[in-house]
């Protein structure tokens, strides 16, 4: 018994399938296009809402500036106009002073010639220090039409002074209105609302430049490196504005 060797086939065999390389990249540039336009979508949407807010903190900026400004100019007209009533109420204590100076003087003056002639003419002595004690009495109730009477001071040769300075300080302590008044930190708030107003301003010009770079990503679709640069400076800018505003609106 002879053993034979049976013959090979020589049909077609099959062959592993393979994936051409050209294929292969088609797909992985077109996942990477899908991520790319993903995240180009989410930026601007981002960036959108961004401006938003930054266009209502501006617009409120603004408006804090110019109320200030106007408030500042306000307060100032009231205080002047307050300061001009405590110079009225000074000089009318002038006036009455001039007058109490008179009395205090002639009082002086009557007790003095009442002195020189008590010893032969004791009558005509016991009246003018009756009209000596009358112009006392009028002096004294002058005082109390002072406003600064507290800074009015008799000296011994019967001079009157009075401390205008320290009466004006005292009228002004007393003005509860005017104490509140503070028109030049109004005026200091008014210009730090409108540099706030100046830099949200700013940082809405960067994001508004990020949404221009973003629209060109998103819009570009042959060159993808020319696409990837304008996303990434668009994100750039969109981060700068992020910062911007955290820095406007927290830090400064």
């Amino acid at each position: 018994m002879s053993l034979t060797p049976s013959p090979e086939p020589t049909g077609p065999t099959a062959e592993p399938a393979t994936f051409a390389p050209s294929a292969q990249g088609a797909g992985h540039a077109a996942s990477r296009d899908r991520r790319l336009a993903l995240a180009v979508a989410l930026l601007i949407g981002f960036a959108s809402l961004l401006s938003a807010v930054v266009a209502w903190r501006a617009s409120l900026a603004s408006i804090d500036s110019s109320r200030l400004q106007s408030l500042a100019v306000q307060e100032q007209a009231r205080e002047q106009q307050l300061g001009r009533e405590l110079e009225g109420r000074l000089a009318l204590d002038e006036r009455l002073i001039v007058a109490y100076q008179e009395h205090i003087l002639a009082a002086r003056e009557l007790r003095a010639q009442a002195e020189r002639i008590r010893g032969t003419d004791p009558l005509m002595a016991d009246s003018l220090d009756l009209e000596a004690h009358g112009q006392s009495a009028l002096a004294r109730s002058i005082r109390p039409f002072l406003y600064g009477a507290a800074w009015v001071k008799e000296d011994a040769d019967g001079s009157v002074t009075y401390d205008r300075a320290a009466a004006m300080l005292f009228l002004r302590d007393l003005q509860t209105e005017l104490r509140e008044l503070q028109p030049l930190r109004t005026a200091e708030l008014a210009q730090d609302a409108d540099v706030r107003a100046i830099n949200l301003i700013a940082v809405a010009a960067l994001i508004v430049a990020a949404l221009f770079f973003l629209t060109i990503a998103q819009v570009v679709r042959t060159r993808e490196r020319m696409r990837l640069g304008f996303a990434l400076l668009g994100a750039l800018l969109v981060l700068a504005g992020t910062l911007g505003l955290v820095f406007v609106e927290v830090l400064s």
